[in-house]
C-alpha cells in the first residue's frame, strides 16, 4: 500500500505545474496554459500576486472573464495589483452590466466606467452611450479600429449566453461568448 502512496505522490509531483511553469508560459503566450485550475490553486497556495495577475491577464485573453474573480480578491497588496484588481472588476461588472440589459431589458444608459482596452469593455461603453444600430435582437456596433461588431443573445440548453461577433469587413474574424 505504501508502493502505491508514493507511486501516485511521484506521479502527481511530475505533473505539477510551478511558477516557472507558468513564468514560461507567459512569456511564449500560452495564455490557455496558464488560464488553468491548476494556475489557480498554485497562486492561492503561494499567495502570490504576480502569479495571480498572470493568471488573470492569460483569462482576459482567453475571454473567460469569470476567472477573474479570485485574482481581483488576492491582488490588494501593492498599488499596482490593487489598480489591476480595479480594471479586472471593472470588466467583471461591465459584463454583467451589459448581461442584466440584454436579458432583463434594465436600462444602464446612465452609467459610465473607466475607459479599458478590452472588446467587452468598448462594447460596453458603446452600448451606455447608445453607439449602436439596432436590427432586431442585435446590436451592430461600429468599433475603434474599424471593424463591426454585433452584440445579442444566444440561448443554449437553457442559459443565456451574451455573443459578441467581430467582422472585419465581411468576414466574421472572432466570435466571444459569455455569460
Amino acid at each position: 500500500m505504501k508502493i502505491l502512496y508514493i507511486l501516485a505522490f511521484a506521479i502527481a509531483s511530475l505533473f505539477a505545474v510551478s511558477a516557472d511553469d507558468v513564468r514560461n508560459w507567459d512569456q511564449i503566450g500560452q495564455y490557455n496554459r496558464i488560464c488553468q485550475e491548476s494556475v489557480r490553486n498554485l497562486f492561492i497556495e503561494e499567495q502570490s500576486e504576480a502569479l495571480a495577475n498572470m493568471y488573470a491577464k492569460a483569462c482576459l485573453k482567453m475571454d473567460k472573464v469569470n476567472e477573474l474573480v479570485v485574482p481581483t480578491v488576492m491582488l490588494y497588496k501593492t498599488k499596482e495589483a490593487r489598480e489591476n484588481a480595479s480594471l479586472y472588476s471593472t470588466i467583471i461588472f461591465q459584463k454583467k452590466m451589459l448581461y442584466l440589459a440584454l436579458c432583463d431589458g434594465v436600462d444602464i444608459s446612465y452609467i459610465r466606467t473607466p475607459k479599458i482596452n478590452y472588446i467587452l469593455s468598448e462594447i460596453f461603453d458603446k452600448f451606455t452611450e447608445r453607439a449602436y444600430v439596432k436590427k432586431s435582437d442585435t446590436y451592430v456596433f461600429t468599433l475603434e479600429n474599424g471593424e463591426r461588431a454585433e452584440l445579442f443573445i444566444k440561448e443554449e440548453e437553457g442559459v443565456k449566453k451574451m455573443v459578441i461577433a467581430i467582422y472585419a469587413g465581411d468576414k466574421l474574424s472572432s466570435i466571444k461568448i459569455y455569460w
